[in-house]
């Protein structure tokens, strides 16, 4: 799996078309980060592809960057793996903000699953 550092986590390319961010424990995600993950992913893909955003680590993310994220064309899905209830809760929150209504997102508690729904 090829991995790309980012300041505050990383993104594994799964296959030609997916990708898994994972967020370091305690970030604080914001616009600028946004952008900095939007540019990686556009300088890995030339084409559509999907996410699995893997939320094994605590971490927070800012109103207005959450809303950013979703406003990326290129991303046909977007799994979620939220490894506990509380985790799946702020996930299913987060993917009925208004940018995140127009992407297809499906919050699971199994990576495997989420990685099945996404192939």
């Amino acid at each position: 799996m090829e991995l790309y550092k980012l300041s505050f986590g990383v993104i594994g390319v799964l296959r030609s078309n997916l990708a898994e961010v994972i967020v370091d424990e305690g970030v604080n995600i914001d616009m600028e980060m946004v952008n900095e993950i939007h540019k990686c992913l556009l300088s890995i893909f030339t084409h559509s592809f999907s996410l699995l955003i893997n939320k094994k680590n605590s971490y927070s993310t800012q109103l207005d960057a959450l809303i950013k994220f979703g406003t990326l064309k290129a991303i046909n899905k977007i799994a979620v793996f939220a490894p506990n209830k509380m985790v799946k809760l702020s996930a299913d929150f987060a993917a009925d903000i208004p940018s995140s209504a127009v992407l297809n997102i499906q919050v699971f508690t199994n990576r495997d699953d989420a990685l099945a729904w996404l192939t």
